[in-house]
């Protein structure tokens, strides 16, 4: 009895199953058919039916309901419509107004600014009235705002009215704060940075309620933009006003969003800041104040930069901001006294490199790839900065080969692209700074005038930067191999010169001290010969050993084995005289004989093995 009960509910599944099968294909079939008449229509233009022809019963899709438990499959869907052509702008819904508004914006802020000073040029009203009259202003102007918001909101619609003339209302607010703290001097600069930070901080707040990035960006805009002409010049002033006005701005939105408003509160007060810093130089006394001003920006756009960039993994303005608000931030250090500007550039470089290693990880990170690139570059320029400032002109370029040697050995040790972009960069940088020293070893006149001490540490020290650079891009992710071949023939080439110049330097100290300086250039240049061959020959015989790398080392040793026949030809038989020309010549011809017998007893040694396996 149990038996037959399990037949029967497994021929109601199978039974279930067929009429699924059947269902399937009945509306596949449907759609095929809707398809074809799409395509038929799109052709062929509606007609009647040609006489004679023969009609049919169209075929139709099954509509008995599934059994239960099974889920009917999906309806036809509906055929494709054209797409309509875009609008242009001034067709888009809202486009006109929005222009409207924003340049009646501008043109009232601008008509307040000028209306202020042509009433304290021509002494219209007293002190006091002009600014209540710009209170009351601002204030009718913030609440026409309002009204005109709320009747869009009763009524569904939105437009860019409301928005300009809160914008206005708070520029002139703006206005009055910074005419009564820097023009009449009735508030002290405390003071008036509190109330402009109230005022921005309502204004921002607003622009967040509304949800209107417009709002926000005309207010710190205009704010900005007209309070150098009001205060008189860019200054001190000015510039802790824009710095307190970037603070509010990021406080009201984080920049998560918003990127034209990053951009209004950082890059124009960056370049208010710098102006502030232009005009302390030409007085003749750096200001610190604007020191502080543009440190506290830097640290606002950095923190907005990352913001964003959690919130948006494709955003670019935090990049951008970064590296403008950076840029005023070295310049302030660099028209300091020698100790302030070579510590501020030394702290700069810790605090973004810091600042690189904490947002490229959880929980701050990671950010997106061109503002931890950014982040880097600016450590890496902010160190060499410290390096050329700082350093003694003997160990200039000693301080910036251990610049690239620091951010080499990161890279290494993080495994981090952006940390190995940096230190290329910073390669590159000291490559040319280093390249005085084999310049310098071409002759024998320019070699006596030259630091041999320096140029043997430089040597030592470039060689640890080309040794890590190729470790680095073996062991970080992501690069490509054809930059990991440059990078390890361009290793190659730079232990080719460090080793020379290091042994001709060894050769000038040594003749030096026994009183024979163009006895021990001579000989530092036959011994670089030497090595060069010495090395060929044992990238020769490690080929054979190195199953995995034999092509390429057989081609590096006979390309090295090249180049130091080149030398000895090109350049040592003219600069070479005497002894010192004939040990070259023959040491390094026994070490190419013997290099070509040890090759080829080694070559016999591993065909018997090759045959057998």
């Amino acid at each position: 009895m149990n038996q037959q009960l399990q037949d029967v509910r497994r021929l109601e599944v199978e039974f279930a199953e067929a009429m699924n099968r059947m269902y399937a294909v009945g509306n596949g079939l449907a759609r095929m058919r809707a398809s074809l008449e799409v395509t038929q229509t799109a052709v062929t233009p509606a007609s009647a039916p040609a006489v004679g022809a023969p009609t049919g019963p169209a075929p139709t899709t099954a509509t008995q309901p599934p059994p239960r438990g099974t889920v009917p499959p999906p309806a036809v869907p509906p055929s494709a419509r054209p797409v309509r052509a875009l609008p242009s702008w001034w067709q888009r819904e809202g486009a006109v107004t929005k222009v409207l508004a924003l340049a009646g914006a501008v043109v009232t802020l601008i008509g307040v600014a000028m209306l202020l000073a042509l009433a304290m040029q021509q002494g219209w009203f007293v002190p006091d009235l002009r600014v209540a009259l710009g209170v009351l202003l601002a204030v009718a102007l913030v609440g026409a705002g309002h009204v005109v918001h709320g009747r869009e909101v009763a009524v569904g619609r939105s437009s860019a009215a409301p928005v300009a003339l809160a914008a206005t209302g708070y520029a002139a607010g703006y206005l009055d704060v910074v005419a009564v703290t820097t023009v009449y001097g009735w508030v002290p600069r405390a003071g008036g940075l509190l109330i402009a930070a109230a005022v921005a901080v309502s204004g921002l707040l607003l622009a967040r309620r509304w949800e209107r990035q417009l709002l926000a960006v005309i207010t710190v805009v205009g704010a900005t933009l007209l309070a150098p002409f009001v205060a008189g010049r860019p200054g001190d002033e000015v510039s802790l006003f824009v710095v307190v006005l970037s603070a509010a701005a990021l406080m009201a939105r984080g920049d998560r969003g918003w990127p034209m408003l990053a951009a209004a509160r950082t890059i124009p007060a960056s370049g208010l800041v710098l102006l502030g810093i232009a005009v302390a130089e030409d007085d003749g006394s750096p200001s610190r104040v604007a020191l502080i001003a543009a440190t506290a920006l830097a640290l606002l756009a950095l923190a907005g930069a990352v913001s964003a960039g959690r919130h948006d993994g494709r955003d670019l303005v935090g990049s951008a901001t970064t590296a403008a608000s950076a840029v005023v931030l070295l310049a302030s250090f660099g028209v300091h006294g020698e100790t302030l500007r070579t510590t501020g550039f030394a702290l700069v470089a810790v605090a973004f490199a810091v600042a690189l290693a904490v947002t490229s990880r959880p929980p701050v990170g990671p950010v997106p790839t061109p503002l931890a690139t950014t982040i880097g570059a600016v450590s890496g320029v902010a160190a060499l900065l410290a390096v050329t400032s700082g350093a003694p002109e003997r160990w200039v370029v000693t301080g910036v080969l251990l610049t690239a040697l620091g951010y080499a050995a990161a890279a290494v040790t993080t495994r981090s692209r952006v940390t190995l972009w940096v230190a290329a960069g910073a390669t590159v940088v000291a490559s040319v700074a280093y390249l005085t020293h084999p310049f310098a070893f071409v002759e024998l006149g320019l070699a006596r005038d030259h630091d041999a001490v320096t140029a043997l540490v430089d040597s030592a020290l470039a060689g640890g930067v080309a040794a890590l650079g190729a470790w680095g891009v073996d062991v970080v992710r992501g690069v490509s191999a054809q930059v990991r071949r440059l990078t390890r023939l361009a290793a190659l080439v730079a232990g080719l010169v460090t080793s020379a110049v290091a042994v001709i330097s060894l050769g000038l100290l040594v003749g030096d001290a026994l009183d024979a300086t163009a006895t021990g250039f001579l000989a530092g240049h036959a011994l670089a010969t030497v090595l060069w061959m010495l090395a060929s020959a044992w990238l020769l015989l490690r080929g054979l050993r190195a199953e995995s790398r034999r092509i390429l080392a057989l081609r590096l040793g006979l390309g090295l084995a090249a180049v130091s026949v080149a030398k000895l030809f090109l350049f040592d038989l003219a600069t070479l005289d005497g002894l010192w020309r004939v040990v070259a010549f023959i040491v390094t011809g026994l070490l190419l004989l013997a290099s070509g017998t040890a090759y080829a007893k080694a070559l016999e040694r591993a065909r018997p093995v090759e045959a057998a396996a």
